[in-house]
């Protein structure tokens, strides 16, 4: 039964990818697609060698960044290979829809963009695709997948380019086997962490499965004001409470647009911060900007790591493309350089 549902979810994929062409904010990208946009980008300054640590710190890239692309796998993995030499990083941040070999759920990435349009958005998953989708994924994650991850670790590993976490977000819904695939998933790629966003409740959930693969989880923040979810201080020290294994993973910009002092906590909690994610958003839960336009303390954050020499890598994360024609590779070029010299200066 599961089989022939996993099936039908891939003949649904199969009739959407095979319709009309999409307008709007956003496209499906192929690799060939995506191989144009690097080609276009070509003329953009490269980022010096440099860049990947400055005065001490470690920059890389959350590879959420590169959320034009809507096809998971290792497909997936070869684009983001080329996308992140271009820029010249070596460090990464491996977010798992784009590592799983499924195709990304269409729509997710409208509530970042300013102003998009939602009926110009990629069309939604209809109720059905979407449990068939959800239950294809479950599928594949509850049997053995050590190869696989293997082989994805390898090619990152052949390209140079050196994978930090793996980012796997526990979800209420996933069974006790999805949760263990988690660490099994980054044991196979011979890491030894995993960030996550979640929920309080699922955090103590997680508990047991960190414990028996003795690995450490970094819970990532949001600006959410639902009180199970991991966003300020307090929801921090809740789950720190749960575990001598779990860790930060603090997003100077979720931070900051909840309202919350980023410069302060991190002062006084870097010793449980194992990295930070660094872009720009606008206060109260605003929308996700370029650099300089929000409320994030990127500079004083980043001097401050700098100056203390305190071992915590800065992963830029991308989140505002879509809207108005910006481009992944242009823009992260610039983001990238504007963290290089606030280093520098």
């Amino acid at each position: 039964m599961q089989r022939n549902r996993t099936a039908a979810y891939l003949r649904l994929h199969a009739r959407r990818r095979n319709g009309s062409a999409l307008k709007g904010l956003y496209m499906h990208m192929d690799r060939r697609q995506f191989a144009g946009m690097l080609t276009a980008a070509l003329a953009l300054p490269a980022l010096p060698a440099s860049a990947l640590t400055v005065r001490g710190v470690e920059l890389g890239l959350q590879t959420y960044t590169f959320h034009q692309l809507h096809e998971g796998g290792l497909a997936a993995v070869d684009t983001m290979i080329a996308a992140t030499k271009k820029l010249n990083v070596d460090l990464i941040e491996l977010w798992a829809p784009q590592a799983e070999p499924f195709p990304l759920a269409a729509g997710y990435w409208g509530r970042w963009v300013p102003g998009a349009d939602p009926k110009a958005t990629l069309p939604r998953s209809t109720p059905e695709e979407a449990r068939a989708r959800r239950e294809a994924v479950r599928t594949w994650r509850q049997q053995s997948q050590d190869k696989y991850f293997a082989t994805v670790a390898a090619k990152f590993r052949s390209a140079g380019i050196r994978v930090f976490a793996y980012n796997y977000s526990f979800e209420p819904g996933m069974t006790d086997a999805e949760i263990d695939h988690g660490f099994l998933a980054t044991k196979a790629m011979g890491l030894d962490l995993i960030t996550a966003s979640s929920k309080v409740s699922v955090a103590q959930r997680v508990v047991p499965f960190a414990k028996k693969h003795n690995m450490k989880v970094a819970f990532h923040g949001h600006s959410a004001t639902d009180p199970d979810e991991i966003s300020g201080p307090d929801s921090f020290a809740k789950v720190m409470a749960m575990s001598p294994l779990y860790r930060i993973n603090l997003d100077v910009a979720h931070f900051s647009a909840g309202g919350h002092d980023s410069v302060a906590w991190l002062k006084e909690h870097h010793g449980i911060v194992t990295n930070i994610h660094v872009h720009d958003r606008k206060g109260n839960d605003g929308v996700s900007v370029p650099y300089g336009e929000g409320v994030a303390p990127t500079k004083q954050v980043l001097t401050m790591i700098r100056d203390n020499k305190w071992k915590i890598p800065a992963f830029y994360e991308l989140e505002y493309v879509g809207a108005n024609g910006r481009d992944v590779i242009a823009e992260t070029t610039r983001e990238l350089a504007y963290e290089q010299k606030i280093l520098e200066s």
